[in-house]
């Protein structure tokens, strides 16, 4: 089959004819023909559906198209216009009072649309036009849709396989290919008919039991808890055959046919819902834990998405199991109260490498922007933050997570606090530079809904740990209580610490391991005096005269950098404290990434867009290299005063011509359009920003200068322009024969 002849790095470029596509399609071809001759053969219709669900995938994950296929796709958008236009005609026809049968035969279309009969007044007229009108588009769009299923090789698949199945009915095989392609399109109650026939037929077969599970959880009826479990021992015994097969010594390569594939995404989203299932320890403690399934998944995935050469529906959805699967063990590995992980490593220090991971990963994914996307970024960099709340790029990645929440919807109920937040996080990032990660939450955070929210959910907790913690006191020796309680103090701090917490403070700190690294200190003394407890107890206190000696961040200044005397301030703190030489916390360092992001936060609105200049001004001194800054700086500048704006763009630090990036070029680019929207034509930025720009971009992006130029009568810079571009001295004989042509000398 097809996978076994392309490896990762292949070239996908052949000769017409040649292709690997090509080859999948004269396989169908001759299935074709021998069904023609053998039509009653259910082997060869299966074969047959076999190759052409093989192409599904031939076109998903490795690009392979006709030509003709892809220049139709190319084409979609313009026939998707035209029909935009010869829907807004019929509309327009049929509100006209010269064809009212039209009007009142189009009536019952737009019946559940419209409930008021459409009368002759012009309101009314122009109501009926937009209803009718969103009317045929959704039938234009559904009949597409249909036409588009219908044409799927996935849809000519399940065909096939219900061919082969109506010639045998009683075969598990084409129950199970039938089954799982039901499944797929969402008629889960016809798939799971078709699967429990087919397991009855096999009842020890893998995929036929793994299929089963999935169908058994995808009813519309949720299920009960006997069939969660037994559900869920279908999954774990089709993970369980997946991986022997994958460790087994006589294991060479998997057979195209199997279900149990890691490029299927059926396979993996079944894998993703029993770690969801084991995650309330569905099955015993013999079976798989939800952590070893979601590494299992990750890896897998990846391992998949890493031989899908271009963007498609099948990338896409491996890209979402990929991400899916990074997400859930974030959460575990957040909600473990113990780190399960190497020792000596931090649970703090493990979810905030994954959150920032995670991070990382869906700002490179190909996945297209959505609600889903937004609240899994910003999940995730909320838990990061829980974690290390004086972490200031846990802090910065936060705000820029919010930010997006504002920017992907400005008009909704929640934008307001998106963008507030946004705001908040920013500047508690910035005002935690050059400190220390230990001590207390930043003041901009209680003052974020969210934040508020989880503080809450950590108080009922620690209340009802205080209430089990005194039930469990309550015992007639008192000799073992002290004893237990002595047992805890040398160990990590027992409930009982959490409940007073709660009672000492209006808002309760969170655990030591979430609140980043503040500990308690233990009941025990002995053991209080040494190791990582004590210490961190001593940074908390210097942490809180950190704190007090750099004044809080007004949230409407525009002062957000930490000044030099306040970091002399902290390293006087530390050298005073004896006790913090020993602790190795980490420091944040001071970025520009908060301050873009904050000045991007103000610019938003237009009662703000003075700070967010001085904050672009601000990163630009920070970082001259930042193309962003300078872009968007000039934005708010060049509708009041262009002049400035142009001098921003003059401050960038060009490479060389031959060093100059796209980025490069558009700034160039700017410099060019806005010197000469200004006409100012003697202005010596001109000439080098024209010859940087015809480097990098060529000679015809800067035509309609030459022309303006020359019509200018500034022949001089435009022989210096040519000849630097073409890196020739102006008395070059053929650039004076150039120029005597062009009239320029």
């Amino acid at each position: 089959m097809f996978p076994l002849y392309i490896s990762t790095g292949d070239v996908l470029q052949y000769e017409h004819g040649q292709s690997l596509l090509h080859s999948l399609e004269q396989a169908a071809v001759h299935y074709a023909s021998a069904i023609t001759l053998r039509s009653r053969d259910a082997r060869l219709h299966l074969l047959l559906g076999f190759v052409l669900e093989e192409q599904y995938y031939a076109t998903g994950m490795y690009g392979l198209q006709k030509k003709v296929d892809r220049e139709r796709d190319e084409l979609s958008d313009a026939k998707s216009t035209a029909l935009q236009d010869d829907i807004l005609a019929v509309c327009n026809s049929m509100v006209s009072l010269a064809n009212p049968r039209w009007r009142t035969s189009c009536r019952p279309w737009i019946k559940s649309i419209n409930n008021s009969e459409t009368k002759d007044s012009p309101a009314e007229q122009t109501m009926f036009k937009h209803s009718t009108s969103a009317f045929l588009r959704k039938r234009a769009r559904t009949a597409s849709q249909l036409l588009h299923d219908e044409e799927s090789c996935v849809h000519r698949a399940l065909m096939k396989y219900l061919d082969a199945w109506s010639l045998s009915t009683d075969n598990w095989e084409y129950n199970l290919h039938v089954g799982r392609l039901l499944l797929l399109q969402g008629k889960n109650r016809e798939a799971l008919q078709h699967l429990q026939t087919g397991l009855a037929l096999c009842p020890l077969h893998p995929a036929l039991r793994f299929f089963t599970g999935l169908a058994m959880l995808q009813q519309k009826q949720k299920a009960s808890e006997a069939t969660e479990k037994e559900a869920a021992l279908f999954l774990q015994q089709g993970l369980e055959h997946f991986v022997s097969q994958r460790c087994s010594k006589s294991w060479v390569k998997q057979e195209p046919s199997d279900p149990l594939s890691s490029r299927s995404t059926q396979f993996l989203h079944g894998l993703l819902t029993l770690g969801q299932l084991q995650e309330r320890n569905t099955l015993s403690e013999k079976a798989m834990s939800a952590e070893q399934v979601y590494h299992t998944v990750a890896g897998l995935t990846a391992q998949s998405v890493s031989q899908c050469v271009c963007r498609s529906e099948v990338s896409g959805q491996l890209e979402w199991v990929l991400l899916d699967a990074h997400f859930a063990l974030l959460q575990r590995l957040f909600q473990q109260g113990e780190c399960q992980a190497k020792a000596g490593m931090e649970k703090g220090c493990l979810v905030a490498k994954r959150c920032q991971s995670l991070t990382a990963l869906i700002s490179l994914t190909s996945v297209a922007s959505c609600q889903k996307l937004l609240d899994m970024q910003e999940k995730a960099c909320q838990l990061a933050v829980m974690t290390t709340p004086r972490d200031s790029h846990a802090l910065c990645l936060l705000g820029i997570a919010q930010l997006a929440q504002y920017d992907n919807n400005p008009n909704s109920e929640k934008s307001k606090e998106a963008i507030t937040d946004a705001c908040l996080s920013f500047q508690a990032s910035i005002q935690l530079e050059s400190q220390t990660q230990r001590g207390e939450p930043p003041e901009q955070l209680s003052r974020q809904k969210w934040w508020r929210d989880w503080q809450e959910t950590e108080r009922e907790k620690a209340a009802k740990q205080q209430n089990t913690q005194q039930v469990g006191v309550k015992r007639p020796s008192d000799i073992s209580v002290s004893k237990r309680v002595t047992g805890q103090g040398k160990g990590r701090p027992g409930h009982g610490w959490m409940a007073a917490a709660v009672t000492k403070a209006p808002i309760p700190p969170p655990p030591a391991s979430i609140r980043g690294g503040k500990a308690p200190q233990p009941t025990a003394k002995p053991p209080a005096a040494r190791g990582r407890t004590g210490a961190a107890a001593k940074a908390e206190g210097s942490a809180k005269l950190s704190n007090s000696s750099k004044p809080q961040l007004p949230t409407n200044k525009t002062k957000h950098d930490c000044h030099p005397d306040t970091v002399e301030a902290q390293k006087e703190t530390s050298v005073s404290d004896p006790a913090l030489a020993d602790l190795s916390s980490p420091v944040n360092c001071r970025s520009h990434d908060a301050r873009l992001g904050l000045a991007r936060s103000l610019s938003r609105s237009a009662e703000t867009q003075d700070q967010a200049k001085k904050l672009y001004q601000e990163v630009i001194s920070m970082a001259p290299g930042v193309h962003d800054a300078y872009i968007e700086l000039v934005q708010l500048l060049e509708p009041s005063d262009p002049q400035a704006a142009v001098e921003v763009y003059c401050r960038f630090p060009l490479k060389p011509a031959a060093e100059q990036s796209f980025d490069d070029a558009f700034i160039t680019g700017e410099i060019v359009r806005m010197l000469m929207t200004l006409e100012q034509f003697d202005n010596p930025q001109l000439g080098p920003s024209l010859v940087a720009h015809g480097k990098v971009l060529g000679l015809s992006c800067i035509e309609k200068y030459v022309d303006i130029l020359e019509g200018k009568c500034m022949t001089k810079l435009l022989r210096s322009v040519y000849a630097q571009m073409h890196d020739r001295q102006e008395d070059d004989p053929d650039l004076q024969d150039f120029f005597k042509i062009r009239c320029w000398i």
